[in-house]
């Protein structure tokens, strides 16, 4: 087998180190690339049982369509078959909404189609200023005297600063959790009863793992849709690798995540150590033909947290460029 590191001769030195760890430590248990227009619902063996609860047909129902990843991240055609309606209603209120909150405001940058369209963004206490997406594009609504939007006419950049709706930090990595589990193969299951029990526990102050175990490592690539959506799930090639069991890779929109899905039983021996693997490549670093329109952001965050936060602020760049006639008039017109 030719080494992925020798198949993608234009990647940099970074992206090839990073092709040779994974190559040297996990191979693929899944992959899904959700299509607008398709429809995959993923089954089980055992119809009428629920996944995460363990309940079966007629003690539940499983009347509604279960996403495998949830529709405010774009998902409109990956479904499962093994999600009962209780589990369903009970993720959608709980932790899915948290995800929600949590990446609400960048879907909304990103122009992300959830199930009521693209996010609007609005100040609750007033409507002093607003973000949205129309047919013309973005659209920005705001009060001179407090801007959520700043331009740089010589750099042609308007800097948005926006604030996140309340979340949980803790809900968001469940969420993450969710999916993976909600994708994985039935085989697999034996070996995350415990994530399943941390899951569906609405307690946020009761843990599964060591902080220090619970790396999420953040890719943002700029630019107008420059990423394919996608969920990779790698498996540990032996149980002797001092890397965690599963870990997933979720892309949507400008962005990518990795975080591990927690295994009390197989990871029993990692317990407690600091987990350390590379930034997964994107597309831009493996071929010297693709260019990212700005910089690649990264960045580890800590969603460990279990308290609620409001009012988190963050701040992101759009670039944009002047038509021959917004150049005559004197305007700018976001790219």
């Amino acid at each position: 087998m030719v080494p992925l590191q020798d198949i993608f001769t234009g990647a940099t030195e970074e992206a090839k180190d990073a092709l040779r760890f994974y190559e040297e430590n996990y191979s693929s248990i899944g992959q899904w690339i959700p299509q607008p227009r398709g429809k995959v619902i993923l089954t089980s063996s055992k119809p009428g049982v629920c996944r995460f609860c363990s309940l079966a047909h007629p003690n539940v129902s499983f009347r509604k369509e279960a996403h495998a990843i949830p529709e405010c991240l774009g998902n409109t055609s990956l479904f499962t078959k093994y999600e009962c309606d209780a589990c369903n209603k009970f993720f959608g209120d709980g932790i899915e909404t948290n995800l929600g909150s949590w990446s609400k405001a960048q879907r909304a940058l990103s122009g992300v189609r959830g199930k009521r369209g693209v996010p609007k963004l609005k100040e609750e206490s007033s409507s002093r200023w607003r973000f949205e997406h129309d047919p013309t594009g973005i659209k920005i609504t705001q009060d001179e005297t407090d801007p959520i939007a700043v331009v740089n006419e010589v750099t042609k950049e308007i800097t948005l600063t926006v604030h996140r709706d309340p979340y949980t930090p803790v809900a968001v990595l469940k969420a993450f959790a969710k999916m993976a589990i909600s994708l994985l193969p039935e085989e697999e299951l034996p070996s995350f009863h415990a994530a399943i029990a941390w899951i569906r526990n609405s307690d946020h102050q009761i843990g599964l793992v060591k902080t220090s175990f619970f790396p999420v490592l953040y890719t943002f690539v700029p630019g107008n849709n420059p990423l394919v959506d996608s969920v990779i799930l790698l498996r540990r090639r032996r149980d002797t690798l001092p890397v965690p069991y599963v870990t997933v890779v979720l892309t949507y929109g400008n962005e990518v995540f990795q975080t591990v899905l927690p295994s009390l039983e197989r990871d029993a021996a990692l317990s407690g150590q600091k987990v350390r693997f590379p930034f997964f490549p994107t597309p831009y670093e493996l071929a010297r033909d693709l260019e990212p329109v700005a910089p690649i952001q990264r960045e580890r965050l800590d969603l460990t947290g279990r308290s609620l936060l409001a009012r988190e602020t963050i701040q992101t760049v759009l670039r944009y460029e002047l038509s021959k006639r917004d150049e005559a008039a004197g305007n700018g017109t976001a790219a």
